[in-house]
């Protein structure tokens, strides 16, 4: 069984988009750092066997194409959408949709079992906030811009009172942008 992770990018002031769900400040750096994609990312595109999200994430990113990156790529993992309503998959171009409403520990596990033996990635801010929470994330990797949003979708918000330790990864430098990647300690 492959990790549950993130990556995601967050302004300073830790906010993965402004208050009007704009991600363009916090993904910038991202025009200078293109050929250091793969120093970056490492091969997360091909080792991600599934994706988690909750319904705000979902509805932003959902047509009738399925899930359709900026550059106009597909990916052809299987998406689990945490929702409170229950709802039948379906498919929409190369995406399959999967709606769990039983909370964080379902999803995963239905993430986990579609994924096999690669990576359930998490996407937004709710679910990753959960997984925590839950003691269900094994690593994170954060591309910290260079900007201050002031307001926004916090990244680390409603993680209780208990402090949450980490094992430091690694750091990256690339124009705009500084990479961590932590472990969660459980």
């Amino acid at each position: 069984m492959g990790k549950v992770m993130f990556g995601l990018s967050v302004s300073l002031d830790g906010f993965i988009a402004d208050k009007n769900d704009d991600i363009t400040e916090v993904f910038a750096w991202f025009a200078n750092a293109w050929d250091r994609f793969h120093e970056v990312v490492g091969d997360s595109l091909n080792e991600t066997g599934a994706v988690v999200m909750g319904r705000r994430s979902f509805d932003q990113i959902y047509n009738e194409n399925g899930w359709v990156f900026p550059d106009g790529t597909a990916p052809d993992w299987p998406v689990v959408v945490l929702q409170s309503a229950p709802r039948e998959a379906e498919q929409k171009g190369k995406t399959r949709f999967y709606f769990v409403n039983d909370g964080i520990e379902s999803a995963i596990a239905k993430a986990q079992e579609l994924a096999g033996e690669k990576h359930v990635a998490l996407h937004g801010a709710s679910v990753p906030q959960q997984a925590l929470k839950a003691g269900l994330l094994d690593e994170f990797h954060m591309a910290t811009a260079h900007v201050l949003l002031g307001e926004g979708v916090r990244l680390f918000d409603h993680l209780g009172s208990k402090p949450l330790h980490l094992e430091h990864l690694r750091t990256l430098e690339t124009p705009g942008a500084t990479h961590l990647s932590f472990r969660v300690v459980k």
